[in-house]
């Protein structure tokens, strides 16, 4: 089947289009590729092709390798008890909350109920990175705390993705038994790869940990733990070691961002129904509301007792979500557990809760620390 010129010619504009708003908006750029799938797929009328689904799947499992990878132990250690007390919080409160609307106002399946409540509790990690860093906030011991709680609520989400659809057997436990393998074995790889390979035009070090990538989410999928599963654990495995390798992380953002990245929110977009978010509005506000009230409630008091100089300013950036929600969403969807008008209420309330907790915490940011 030839390729359709014209519908990668609309895409490539809308990623071009929509990286440039967001830089003259400050906001991240996500949202707006989520927005022009909307009018990609709404008002012009072109569908999700082959090319763009396989891009869209391999951006949304780049990105939770790539959250993976960032996650600093060393970080998680020295902030252990406040990154694990207001972590947890944050990912039970909202969950809590989102099941109990979803359960008294609807009728979606247990999965579909699941799949949304995930979705709803996660923290950007994008977004608090760019506030931070817009408030010049980045190195003060306070942002390093909120990155800590926002790399254990995100580690939660993705663990709690598996409880969807619980099907573990015996090949399950050999995926782990490899995972575990990996651990001694991945620094040496990486390392002897680099010696050896290392500075060339090839990017052989890139290619390696595409490969590996691709390799591992195909037996975590196999192994029913799920793709974006094994992914995550995966870049976990390699986060010490690709952080010794700045160039190496560098460069696979660059793909990602560049092309994967956009891909798979232009492709979520693109599966969003205009008419039955409208139909719902109702509904997306309460998820909204919800788990900014269930974010407040479990996290601010903790917030006072562990982060006194910003408490509300952290509670409403551990409010955004914004990746790890929309990737929750597309893995309950691509399963069959969200329609395409649950997939589109949860879609939508997930990109509000990236901007309305930012408006909200720019009236609360710290002035003394």
């Amino acid at each position: 089947m030839a390729v359709d010129l014209y519908s990668i010619a609309i895409v490539a504009v809308a990623v071009v289009t929509a990286g440039i708003v967001g830089i003259k908006t400050r906001i991240s750029s996500s949202i707006f590729e989520v927005g022009a799938g909307v009018v990609i797929a709404n008002v012009i009328g072109i569908g999700i092709d082959p090319w763009l689904d396989f891009l869209g799947t391999f951006g949304g499992l780049i990105l939770t390798f790539l959250a993976g990878a960032e996650v600093e132990f060393i970080l998680l250690r020295k902030q252990a008890r406040e990154s694990l007390g207001i972590g947890t919080m944050a990912f039970l409160a909202p969950l809590i909350g989102i099941l109990g609307v979803l359960t008294i106002f609807t009728d979606w399946t247990w999965q579909a109920r699941l799949a949304g409540g995930l979705a709803l509790t996660t923290t950007s990690v994008a977004v608090v990175y760019a506030v931070l860093s817009e408030y010049e906030l980045i190195k003060t011991p306070t942002a390093k705390t909120i990155i800590a709680v926002t790399f254990v609520n995100d580690i939660l989400t993705l663990i709690g993705i598996n409880f969807i659809q619980t099907t573990f057997d015996w090949v399950t436990v050999a995926f782990v038994a490899v995972l575990v393998a990996l651990v001694p074995i991945v620094p040496r790889l990486l390392r002897r790869v680099v010696q050896s390979f290392g500075k060339r035009a090839v990017e052989i070090e890139v290619r390696l940990v595409l490969a590996v990538l691709l390799v591992i989410s195909f037996f975590a999928d196999k192994a029913s733990l799920h793709a974006v599963f094994g992914a995550f654990v995966l870049g976990l495995i390699f986060a010490s070691s690709i952080q010794q390798h700045q160039d190496i992380l560098s460069k696979t953002r660059t793909v990602t961002f560049a092309l994967l990245a956009p891909a798979f929110f232009i492709r979520a977009g693109m599966l969003i129904a205009v008419p039955a978010v409208i139909a719902n509005l109702a509904l997306v506000f309460g998820l909204l509301g919800t788990k900014l009230a269930a974010k407040i409630v479990g996290c601010y008091g903790l917030c006072k007792k562990w982060i006194p100089e910003a408490p509300m300013f952290s509670t409403m950036l551990f409010s955004t979500g914004l990746t790890v929600g929309t990737i929750t969403a597309t893995l309950g969807h691509q399963l069959g557990f969200l329609s395409d008008v649950q997939f589109s209420v949860i879609v939508t309330a997930v990109i509000l809760s990236a901007v309305v907790p930012t408006l909200i915490a720019k009236r609360f940011v710290p002035t003394k620390l």
